[in-house]
């Protein structure tokens, strides 16, 4: 199958390749020419796509981008919010969309789909300074609103790099971060470093462009022994002919890190001493306001990876009204993180059967690696035809990803003589293969009317090989039907209204069958099991976690002229088989989930902006929203059956707001901008001790365009976070909860040679 299939895409990449030589020998009176720009895959326009949207462009990235993750700069747009890790947004960051986290979120770059195909999560540590190559990013909110990828859940966001320029240049660019800590006598001590390089080759012989762009950053991290080295590349080369557009790219970045997966308990919020710590594990005492036991992370608790993306990107024009776009890629990514494990004895590390030691003489302040090695590749191709009245796009996806995953003792006392320090106690092989087809259409009946109508076929087939041990193996596809329709009508030149309705169903994540990298301290395959022999046997057809399956329904109006624009929208969702959090962590801070039976959110999201005078810009966004569960119950350690209905549902703020108010002339851009983020429930029980308390924040920037030297621009960057040095903190799970860091600066030059 692979074969047929590889020299397929082989034949339409020389098709594609020849496409200007045939064009000539064709008898047509049309010619036609593509201009030096960049393929955008298939996105929402505005008066146009009935879809729920916010865009970012070029100009936009440029001055608010200095060294922050993606999840950071996104967080200003409608109805999101980010958490840190290590608590200053460079490293380990997360993204929330309407409350969903950026598992149940479709995450793209050129319109490739990011999630990881087993767990579903975007690490997005692994697009170090990825921005600075970005042209735009669009962030659709709602169901079913990504072509490609896993199916959207709360929406879906896509990176669309475009770093060539027409004319040629070098750009240096060096940043520095300086972090203010309560508790040091150091006033501000230097905590985050970044270095740049970018060569841009402009357009050659009106044909092709190169760009090459080398970065790193260093950071302290906010929390102690949190911090990062990220590495970055990014290389390009586009080639554009008469009817066809080529390129190439080839980025990511080696990386190492120290761990800060867990967090806190709420009582060390306000104390500027425990909120910077970063510990393995801790209890709390009786009056739930100080520990019983906290155990630090130890220094050797450190990550390295890598994942070097490889992308090729056609557009052929074959004629005026068919246009055929053909993406391949292939990822790969290696790496391992080195975890505390003093807590697991000679049973759990399986090393009683292997080395014949003693159940009771255990091995003593262990320290454990975790292998991960992924590889996936892919092809997306897409046909668009120009009907006269609209578009009809016909699409696919194909992308087979394998893993490896092992576990050894990287360190332990008191192991036997002899002891092969390469055996692994744990290890197996992961599969993901995904299969999706999808028709699209956008009618257009009348000039000021478009009808959206399109439909997904989805195939997704988890499995598991090759487990040491245990010997369990299994293969369980899902297959899904995603439909979605809706209307735009443009009332006026000024304004617009639009109604979108969504069905979408997803699988669950692969740990939600089986955790096989947690089975040596007892995580079993989540399948029906039948005892009836005393021997457990799984029916591997038969998986407890269901499918989450929503039904969407989005209506909204827009209004733009020459000096203001707004957006406003009310959204319905109603879920079936939810995954949840229900308040419980894994050994690696990540939240447990399980099916709710019916959930729903409602929401209403504004957003909008004006220009106040020629110097002035006012731009914000507020959304305001109910979530809750409406049957849902779990049985606890008693044995007693515990409802959760109407409570909320843990995750998701009521309320959420941004304001950004811009000073703009030709040399200076200065903005203040305000966050407000309400409370929300770190678990589904509507415990008191279980929120997230609301906060704002206030941050501020500053560019300053020197006068030209030689030729040459220089900027000018100075940002402070967190102007009022509020302490608060940005998300939690159950009892543990993650610090944002106190005010801190970024100050910087990049030169434009």
């Amino acid at each position: 199958m692979r074969i047929p299939i590889i020299l397929l895409c082989t034949f339409l990449f020389a098709l594609s390749a020849i496409a200007q030589d045939a064009t000539s020998t064709v008898q047509d009176t049309s010619t036609y020419y593509l201009s030096p720009v960049i393929i955008n895959p298939t996105q929402a326009k505005e008066r146009e796509t009935p879809a729920t949207f916010s865009n970012m462009n070029r100009e936009q990235l440029a001055e608010r981008y200095s060294v922050q993750d993606v999840p950071v700069l996104l967080s200003e747009l409608p109805s999101m919010t980010f958490y840190s890790e290590n608590g200053n947004g460079i490293g380990y960051n997360y993204i929330n969309l309407r409350g969903f986290d950026q598992r149940r979120l479709s995450v793209m770059v050129n319109g490739i789909p990011q999630n990881d195909p087993e767990d579903h999560n975007v690490y997005w540590i692994d697009f170090p300074d990825l921005l600075a190559s970005t042209g735009t990013v669009q962030v659709q909110r709602g169901a079913g609103s990504a072509f490609y990828g896993p199916p959207a859940i709360g929406g879906s966001i896509n990176l669309v790099t475009n770093p060539f320029t027409q004319r040629p240049g070098v750009t240096l660019e060096s940043m520095f971060g300086l972090q203010e800590f309560g508790d040091s006598s150091r006033s501000l001590p230097l905590n985050t470093k970044k270095f740049d390089v970018t060569i841009n080759s402009g357009l050659i012989e009106k044909q092709y462009m190169l760009y090459g762009r080398l970065g790193k950053i260093l950071s302290d991290g906010y929390r102690q022994n949190s911090w990062v080295e990220l590495n970055s590349y990014f290389l390009g080369a586009a080639r554009f002919d008469q009817n066809t557009t080529t390129r190439f790219h080839f980025f990511g970045g080696p990386l190492t890190d120290g761990l800060a997966y867990f967090g806190l308990p709420k009582f060390a919020k306000d104390d500027k001493k425990l909120r910077r710590q970063n510990l393995v594990d801790w209890g709390l005492d009786s009056t739930g306001q100080g520990f019983s036991y906290a155990i630090p992370r130890r220094p050797q608790e450190t990550e390295s990876f890598s994942q070097p993306h490889y992308e090729l990107m056609n557009e052929w024009r074959v004629s005026p009204t068919l246009t055929l776009h053909n993406t391949l890629f292939y990822y790969t990514g290696d790496g391992y993180f080195d975890y505390d494990a003093s807590w697991a004895d000679t049973s759990m590390l399986r090393l009683g059967t292997a080395y014949g030691i003693p159940t009771t003489q255990n091995p003593t302040n262990a320290l454990v690696r975790a292998f991960v090695g992924n590889k996936q590749w892919g092809w997306l191709p897409r046909v668009e035809v120009d009907h006269g009245n609209g578009t009809m796009t016909f699409g696919a996806e194909l992308r087979i990803h394998r893993s490896t995953h092992w576990g050894r003792i990287q360190f332990a006392e008191g192991l036997p003589s002899g002891f092969d320090p390469d055996y692994h106690f744990y290890g197996y092989n992961g599969e993901k293969d995904i299969l999706s087809l999808f028709v699209h259409e956008l009618f257009r009946p009348q000039k000021n009317l478009t009808i959206l109508a399109d439909i997904q076929f989805v195939y997704n087939r988890y499995g598991i090989a090759n487990e040491k041990y245990l010997g369990n193996t299994f293969s369980f596809p899902y297959d899904f039907v995603n439909p979605r329709a809706g209307i735009n009508y443009n009332m006026t030149d000024e304004w617009n209204t639009y109604l979108s309705v969504g069905y979408t169903s997803r699988e669950p994540q692969l740990r939600n069958l089986y955790a096989a990298e947690d089975s040596y301290f007892g995580a079993t395959p989540q399948f029906q099991a039948d005892t009836a022999t005393g021997i457990v046997r799984f029916d591997f057809n038969k998986p407890l976690a269901k499918p989450e399956r929503l039904l969407d329904v989005e209506l909204g109006a827009g209004f733009r002229n020459a000096n203001a624009q707004l957006t406003a929208n009310v959204y319905w969702m109603e879920f079936t088989d939810e995954l949840v959090k229900n308040g419980q962590l894994d050994i690696f801070g990540q939240p447990v989930t399980g099916n709710a039976e019916r959930t729903r959110h409602l929401g209403v999201e504004l957003d909008g902006s004006a220009t106040l005078s020629s110097t002035f810009q006012l731009s914000g966004n507020v959304s305001l929203s109910r979530n809750r569960l409406i049957r849902y119950s779990l049985i606890d350690d008693s044995g007693t059956r515990v409802s959760f209905d109407d409570n909320p549902i843990a995750g998701f703020p009521d309320v959420l707001g941004n304001v950004r108010l811009t000073y703009k002339t030709e040399s200076v851009t200065s903005s203040i901008v305000t966050k407000y983020v309400g409370e929300f429930s770190t678990d589904n029980s509507n415990n008191e001790t279980r929120k997230n308390d609301a906060y704002t924040v206030v941050n501020t920037e500053f560019l300053y365009r020197l006068p030209r030297v030689l030729g040459s621009q220089f900027t000018l960057r100075g940002e402070i976070r967190n102007i009022f040095n509020n302490l608060y903190f940005q998300n939690g799970e159950g009892d543990a909860f993650f610090p944002a860091a106190e005010r801190n600066y970024i100050c910087g030059i990049t030169a434009n040679l």
